[in-house]
């Protein structure tokens, strides 16, 4: 082993000798690149010097596709986003500023009482009535920008001057303003709040008074045929006094055509009701408003036939018409019918009285049950021999209500159907525009108005 180690030990002081002239060279390459980085930390160089593990280092450029923006492009830029930025103030400041003034009163919770008739017999004169009365009575003239102008009547139905008058007052008036004009001539701007073509009720709001009289309403459910009432309003000039007609309960509830597609429950009178009257008050012998007038049958044919709606059907419609601006909760069955009475259905061979059904709503519950030709020949038991039967059962329902109906089908068939009731959300005839139907630039005199609701002339 001693040997070996002596023969190795020999081998490597034999080799050393004869490299040294290399490692002396590396040193000296190794002293010249450190005196070069000590020079210089910019490792890219020259090409003429030498660098162990050199980086290759890419220099930057910009992307092909962008540009520094020019000066006339921020130019536009800047007038473009002051567009934007004032066209949005400018709209926010409108509807702020149209908030703050509104001409909304739809939201109030505002309800009347239906006062129960007195129990004495005692009764007061037409003098002692419009004395009572009369403050809260108002006219109404109704105009617009082309011209046109009509009268009509209103009955105060808050102090805050919430007014109930008829939807039909502004239905040939596009884009109509409103004044008020109290019992003791004062004026008042008012402002449509909501209407229903369905009743012919609508709301309007007076704008800039308080403390304003209203007027007692009584229950209509317990007026009777023949009692005296009297019907106040402004048959001449929105700006005059009130005036006073008349006359007796001629029927309590009569069912007149409203709309080509609807009926109404109306008092029935023969107090004189005029254009000019319509929006009145029909007030029964104690000074308690029963009715709001509407309407006549007008002609050589009709003498004295006036109707007025009822306090009950007011207090429903009026009071959606303030809170939610429509009429939400009342009911129809949803379909179009022949009325076949004892008479029609012995002319035309039919197998029962009832409704004859013409078409079926496809929102009504009995689409795809019932069709045309069925007739329905029974509401919740009662036989149907006429078709206000089905009219007054449906007009006292609430939409979803359920009723049962027997059907005769064409086959011979019958069934009984339990049937829910969908909701009837007429619109108003106010119109926000003047458009060709409404635009006629005649000057309309006041006390010109003419009744061709329900039926006529």
């Amino acid at each position: 082993m001693d040997e070996l180690n002596q023969n190795f030990e020999g081998e490597l002081s034999q080799e050393l000798p004869e490299n040294t002239d290399t490692f002396e060279a590396i040193e000296q390459e190794i002293e010249i690149q450190d005196e070069v980085q000590d020079e210089t930390e910019d490792f890219s160089g020259e090409d003429d010097i030498p660098v162990w593990n050199k980086v290759e280092y890419s220099p930057m450029k910009a992307m092909e596709d962008y540009k520094p923006m020019s000066k006339g492009l921020k130019v536009f830029c800047f007038v473009m986003a002051m567009v934007v930025l004032l066209t949005a103030t400018t709209a926010t400041g409108y509807f702020l500023g149209r908030n703050s003034v509104t001409h909304n009163y739809i939201g109030s919770n505002i309800k009347v009482d239906l006062e129960a008739r007195p129990d004495s017999d005692k009764v007061s004169t037409p003098a002692q009535i419009y004395s009572k009365v009369n403050e809260s009575i108002v006219g109404i003239r109704i105009y617009n920008e082309n011209g046109q102008v009509s009268d009509a009547s209103g009955v105060v139905y808050s102090e805050d001057g919430y007014v109930v008058t008829n939807d039909h007052i502004y239905s040939e008036i596009g884009a109509p303003k409103f004044k008020v004009f109290m019992h003791d001539g004062t004026e008042y701007n008012a402002v449509y709040v909501a209407g229903d073509t369905v009743s012919d009720l609508a709301v309007l709001k007076i704008e800039g008074g308080k403390g304003f009289k209203v007027a007692q309403f009584g229950d209509s459910e317990q007026i009777i045929n023949g009692e005296g009432v009297v019907a106040i309003g402004r048959p001449n000039d929105a700006t005059d006094k009130s005036s006073i007609t008349s006359g007796v309960i001629s029927l309590t509830k009569r069912r007149v055509k409203t709309t080509s597609s609807y009926t109404a429950r109306l008092i029935q009178t023969d107090s004189a009701i005029n254009p000019g009257s319509s929006g009145g008050a029909l007030v029964n012998m104690y000074g308690q408003v029963i009715g709001i007038t509407s309407s006549k049958l007008a002609g050589v044919e009709y003498d004295a036939i006036g109707f007025a709606i009822p306090t009950k059907t007011m207090k429903r419609v009026v009071e959606q018409l303030i809170s939610s601006g429509k009429v939400t909760d009342r009911a129809k069955l949803g379909i179009s019918y022949t009325e076949i009475n004892s008479v029609t259905a012995e002319i035309d061979k039919r197998a029962s009285v009832g409704l004859l059904v013409v078409s079926v709503g496809e929102d009504s519950d009995i689409f795809s049950k019932v069709g045309e030709g069925d007739i329905i020949t029974h509401i919740n038991g009662i036989q149907i021999t006429n078709d206000d039967i089905v009219l007054d059962v449906i007009e006292d329902c609430k939409a979803g209500d359920t009723i049962s109906l027997t059907v005769l089908f064409k086959n011979g068939n019958e069934a009984d159907f339990d049937v829910k009731l969908r909701a009837n959300i007429s619109e108003s005839s106010y119109s926000a525009t003047i458009t060709k139907d409404n635009e006629n630039p005649n000057t309309q005199k006041p006390n010109d108005g003419t009744f061709n609701f329900p039926d006529g002339d």
